[in-house]
């Protein structure tokens, strides 16, 4: 082998190693590898797909990564998070695995509790809470309600096209319109006698003689005012008569004492009395007080 190709293959063995340092350095710095912090512990079920230099998110802001991942044979993952030093976890905190992305990535959410003091000491475990529904489980539902809706679709052509259904309906439709067609020739029947009655209505007002009818209230009118008068009149009599009555009544004459006084009245039946018996005898013997003489 020559000497420049030697050159050349070095030179290219050590790019490739400057690269590949390159990129994971990169990779190592972005996760946090020259960064100190405290650990914390979690554990979850098999199967949630948390790999090491996964984000470790509180409350929506990165504090820290997922620094490995442990296979526990009772059937959960323990993770081994470090968090940066400048944040504390509050207590009550839950953590819960989430998607990070479209592409399958995952991350550790850390969900506080509001109105809790204190916060997790480091080397803590963090309890496990209720994750969101992942895009496993939403398409899980999204086929779900594809069945659904496709066993729906399958019963209704079963009750609207095989069982005749559809024929019922226009049957209905049919029927409805028919009705329809009917209410509105009741109803153009009954404006048109509407109509008929208000031109009727307008006829007869337009007859009535408005002057005859002016007349009349005048008459009835004129004849309130006279009976009117006719009852003031009557009311002023009716006080004078009532006047009279009671001076004579009340007043020293003859006519008030012939009312008042007892012995006047029997005094004055007395004097009737002898007078009827007076006019008897007369009747009776006229000559005892009539004598008459002729020469």
């Amino acid at each position: 082998m020559t000497t420049k190709r030697r050159d050349e293959l070095l030179v290219g063995l050590l790019l490739i190693t400057a690269i590949a340092l390159a990129l994971g350095g990169t990779i190592w710095i972005a996760r946090g590898g020259l960064s100190s912090g405290y650990p914390l512990y979690a554990r979850f079920p098999w199967g949630v797909g948390v790999k090491p230099g996964q984000p470790v998110m509180l409350a929506g802001v990165q504090v820290g990564f997922v620094d490995h991942v442990d296979l526990i044979p009772d059937g959960t993952l323990g993770i081994a998070m470090r968090v940066q030093d400048r944040y504390r976890v509050p207590a009550g905190t839950t953590a819960t695995v989430e998607a990070n992305g479209i592409f399958g990535d995952m991350l550790v959410a850390l969900r506080p509790v509001q109105g809790i003091t204190g916060t997790i000491p480091p080397g803590d475990t963090v309890p496990a809470g209720t994750a969101s529904p992942g895009m496993a489980v939403l398409l899980g539902k999204g086929d779900s309600i594809a069945s659904n809706v496709t066993a729906l679709t399958a019963e209704l052509r079963t009750k609207f096209v095989d069982d005749g259904g559809m024929r019922d309906v226009r049957r209905a439709i049919g029927d409805v319109t028919k009705l329809l067609a009917q209410l509105s020739a009741v109803t153009a029947e009954q404006s048109k006698q509407l109509t008929a009655t208000q031109q009727q209505l307008r006829k007869t007002l337009s007859s009535v003689d408005s002057a005859a009818v002016d007349s009349t209230i005048a008459s009835l009118q004129a004849a309130t005012r006279e009976f009117a008068a006719l009852a003031k009149e009557l009311q002023t009599t009716n006080s004078k008569v009532q006047g009279v009555v009671d001076k004579v009544a009340n007043g020293p004459g003859t006519a008030g004492r012939f009312m008042n006084d007892p012995a006047v009245y029997a005094r004055v039946d007395t004097l009737l009395a002898r007078l009827d018996s007076l006019v008897i005898d007369l009747q009776k013997n006229p000559r005892k007080y009539i004598n008459l003489k002729i020469f």
